[in-house]
């Protein structure tokens, strides 16, 4: 049976490439999935890191409780 990936969880800054660059790669093998981007930087450093202002996308500043992300997660998928 193929596995299937329906959700991405990145780290926006990550020491090889952002997690931007990562989903770019990934989004151009499966252009439909979903993906969160996380980072313990505040939005606005993650927009100046290599997000652009314009992008829509799914943004949870760490510290994370888990109730948060599970519901993120969960809104997500259902989306």
């Amino acid at each position: 049976a193929e596995k299937k990936i329906d959700l991405l969880i990145f780290d926006t800054i990550m020491p090889k490439k952002n997690g931007r660059e990562a989903y770019d790669v990934i989004r151009q093998i499966k252009p439909d999935n979903k993906v969160i981007f996380t980072s313990g930087y505040t939005r606005d450093v993650v927009l100046k890191r290599g997000m652009v202002e314009g992008d829509t996308f799914e943004f949870l500043q760490k510290p994370i409780s888990p109730y948060v992300l599970l519901q993120k997660v969960r809104q997500m998928l259902d989306s």
